[in-house]
């Protein structure tokens, strides 16, 4: 397997943001850590300038991968998530001789070695992420969108992508139909599509690789993970989202 592949995406507002949590990787993510950035033409040029100085000091690589208006043109949107949100279903196409990526949010941070997240064996999923812990009054959501208690809904801010197996079946061709076609019914929007078309091939991972503040503070996240798996991740986070 090839050293660690990161992807994350951001507009103008969430460099820093982004900084941060490309900075924490560089420290926890080992050897020969290729980063494919993506952003939208707007992205400003002193931007890719410093990103770029602060990755190679710390001894990775990185690419900017520039997703044109027109790909995202009528993407549903929310008032506080801007339209970066959609660039990562472009992945398996942008990325072609990749077989795998570990996709974060940038307001994620690592906090351990992330080589066992790495190897994860993925085999036929489409993506390995952890299942999502709800606040009491949206427990409903995934029943809203058709999905039953044998598909457990999961969170998209720490995703490890087969980009192989997305290929082969056009996960994204896919994710921008869906996203096009059923927009308004899409609370969550970019979530929810992934949920929709690739959650029946996902292999759900330990919290800790994706220890959200729902997992620090909500007593019922015991019983979507067990109180074992909830007590490590607090104790020994991978990776904290905020």
């Amino acid at each position: 397997m090839t050293g660690l592949q990161v992807a994350c995406a951001a507009d103008e507002a969430y460099v820093a943001h982004s900084a941060a949590m490309l900075h924490s990787v560089l420290l926890n993510g080992g050897d020969d850590i290729q980063v494919h950035y993506l952003h939208g033409p707007a992205f400003p040029i002193e931007s890719q300038h410093l990103l770029r100085e602060m990755v190679e000091r710390n001894g990775g690589k990185i690419a900017f991968l520039c997703i044109p208006d027109e790909d995202v043109a009528g993407l549903p949107g929310m008032a506080y998530i801007t339209v970066p949100m959609w660039y990562r279903i472009f992945l398996p196409e942008l990325l072609p001789h990749v077989d795998r990526v570990l996709y974060l949010d940038v307001d994620t941070i690592a906090v351990d070695s992330l080589d066992e997240l790495w190897r994860t064996e993925l085999a036929d999923c489409f993506v390995a992420a952890v299942t999502n812990v709800f606040m009491r009054q949206d427990a409903p959501h995934p029943s809203a969108l058709g999905l039953g208690s044998e598909r457990p809904y999961f969170n998209s801010g720490v995703l490890l992508m087969n980009l192989d197996e997305m290929r082969k079946h056009g996960c994204s061709r896919s994710l921008r139909e869906l996203a096009l076609t059923q927009g308004s019914k899409l609370d969550w929007p970019d979530q929810d599509a992934l949920n929709l078309v690739l959650g029946g091939r996902r292999r759900p991972l330990h919290p800790r690789w994706n220890c959200m503040n729902s997992v620090l503070n909500f007593p019922w996240s015991a019983n979507v993970f067990g109180a074992g798996a909830v007590e490590e991740a607090r104790r020994r986070p991978g990776i904290r989202h905020f």
